[in-house]
């Protein structure tokens, strides 16, 4: 089969020809027909972000649509030529014992995570890979979604975790922190899903506000600068009494005052979700969590219900997918993928579908 293999970091993916996966025990092997490729791959390939790779060579990618060509023998209700969203999040299970992570073709969660690598290393920048069991979603009545389209579930996914953490209530208001970037963005259309009354887009680009704010009529933008009391002051006129669920979606932001800013904007007994990438302490009075009874929670991908409750709520209709915008490239397109990914903002998706050749 034909796969993008990292050799060494720094250096751009090689795209050769490799032996198929060979299937073991609660495995299951699956055609790749899209893959999501995240804005900062490149920045995972380079070394910039200090991930903890998998063994070279290896094959970078994370979550994809697949469909499937082989199920172990102790895999029941999995079957040949399924459609399936496939998960990366693979974590040990044994009880009492301190839990190790990964995320399949990424990186290790944990200080032991090279063992669950060991067994688990590729990704899904092929044309087939093998996941475990666990970790596949059935489609169900979503197949007839375009599978290009459906990658954005790896997004859609870590946004919905998050507002289930909280957990976020119809008619409530949600306030998106980093709300133009790609997480931010699906986090908006999660929660207008879920029923928010009001979705508050916080971000610095102007225009990709704008962009936001034509998806529903519940969507208002509002344009921070980086002060945190005249954006504090700015989220509030539009806020009457308070937002219920702030949800931090920034990424690598090495700053605590954007996260700041849209803290100030929790009522009493609110909650705020981190969700997000911020390389800095967040320095958020005592006094203010105690006497306001705030809540801060930390979210870290989702359960395995989610993709299923997510794939329901799209082909009913309730999770509108209208506003996703699917750049689509070939495998041996990875570096353009790649390169265009870095570059795209909001609901803008750069999507590689290693068994077809696009031009």
């Amino acid at each position: 089969m034909k796969a993008a293999r990292l050799h060494e970091v720094g250096k751009p993916l090689k795209i050769e020809e490799i032996a198929e996966p060979t299937l073991r025990s609660g495995s299951v092997i699956v055609k790749v027909l899209s893959t999501h490729v995240p804005p900062f791959t490149h920045k995972v390939i380079s070394g910039e972000l200090g991930y903890a790779l998998p063994e070279f060579p290896f094959i970078p990618g994370t979550s994809a649509i697949g469909m499937i060509e082989a199920v172990a023998n102790d895999v029941f209700d999995l079957e040949i030529g399924q459609k399936v969203f496939c998960d990366p999040y693979i974590y040990s299970t044994t009880i009492e014992a301190k839990p190790d992570a990964i995320l399949l073709g990424w990186t290790g969660l944990a200080e032991k995570s090279s063992r669950i690598q060991a067994l688990w290393k590729d990704g899904t920048f092929a044309q087939k890979v093998l996941f475990p069991a666990e970790c596949l979603t059935p489609l169900g009545e979503a197949e007839s979604i375009p599978v290009e389209k459906l990658a954005c579930l790896s997004y859609l996914n870590i946004a919905a975790g998050g507002l289930n953490r909280a957990p976020l209530h119809f008619s409530q208001t949600l306030v998106v922190n980093g709300a133009t970037g790609g997480l931010g963005s699906a986090a908006i259309l999660v929660g207008l899903a879920m029923g928010a009354a009001k979705v508050i887009a916080v971000g610095r680009n102007k225009e990709q506000l704008k962009t936001l704010e034509q998806i529903d009529k519940r969507v208002i933008g509002v344009a921070t600068e980086g002060d945190v009391e005249s954006d504090s002051k700015a989220i509030a006129h539009i806020i009457n009494g308070g937002a219920d669920i702030v949800i931090d979606l920034l990424g690598g932001v090495s700053k605590p005052e954007p996260t700041l800013t849209c803290l100030n904007a929790l009522r009493r007994g609110g909650t705020a979700v981190f969700v997000g990438g911020v390389n800095a302490d967040i320095p958020f009075p005592y006094s203010k969590i105690m006497l306001e009874q705030l809540t801060i929670k930390g979210s870290f991908m989702y359960s395995r219900q989610i993709p299923r409750k997510l794939l329901k709520m799209i082909s009913a209709g309730i999770l509108n997918l209208d506003a996703i915008q699917v750049n689509t490239f070939s495998l041996d397109e990875i570096e353009t993928a790649i390169s265009k990914a870095s570059s795209s903002k909001g609901l803008e998706y750069c999507v590689v579908v290693p068994n077809q050749s696009y031009k």
